[in-house]
């Protein structure tokens, strides 16, 4: 009797183990993919969907607080349309962007740009590692935070959420430069 209690607490305890360094654990596997430019080993911890909608969020909002800020901007008839055309625009460049060598750029701290610098598709290329230096902590016990210095100084954010076992990327804060 005394042996299926040790084992039960022993199996309990291993349990609780993984289910507290299972997101480290992710973040490390993130950060060898990224290193080794291993798109397909990213994508299996990105739901691509949710950080799309993510990023799209942020942007609009961007454009929305800038209009507000912008009295004369504010006032134009053709704000409207101008609005939706941004929005467009906005969603149309987070789709061709959110693949998993544009979410390895943002891990190393860079700012988005059109695409890889032409003839060098390595990540050492930008002179940093992916999530190099970067603080984790959970906030709670479904999100785990990942913040990454940007090269300009903000702090970008990877927010994981929790699948099952599973931990995956489901939101990229960008930092506001």
């Amino acid at each position: 009797m005394e042996k299926g209690r040790v084992t039960l607490a022993i199996t309990l305890g291993l349990f609780a183990i993984y289910v507290v360094a299972a997101p480290f654990f992710t973040v490390y596997q993130i950060q060898s993919a990224a290193q080794k430019n291993d798109g397909e080993a990213l994508s299996k911890h990105i739901d691509f969907p949710l950080v799309r909608q993510s990023l799209k969020e942020q942007i609009n909002a961007m454009f929305a607080k800038e209009i507000a800020a912008d009295e004369d901007i504010r006032d134009n008839p053709f704000v409207a349309l101008g609005t939706a055309f941004a929005g467009v625009m906005a969603d149309k460049i987070v789709d061709a962007y959110v693949t998993p060598a544009g979410i390895i750029e943002l891990m190393t701290g860079k700012n988005p740009r059109s695409g890889p610098e032409p003839g060098n598709d390595s990540v050492s290329s930008s002179g940093r590692e992916p999530l190099k230096n970067a603080s984790m902590s959970y906030d709670s016990m479904d999100k785990f935070v990942v913040k990454v210095e940007g090269a300009n100084g903000g702090e970008g954010k990877f927010i994981l959420r929790r699948r099952g076992f599973d931990w995956k990327i489901t939101e990229v804060i960008i930092p506001v430069e």
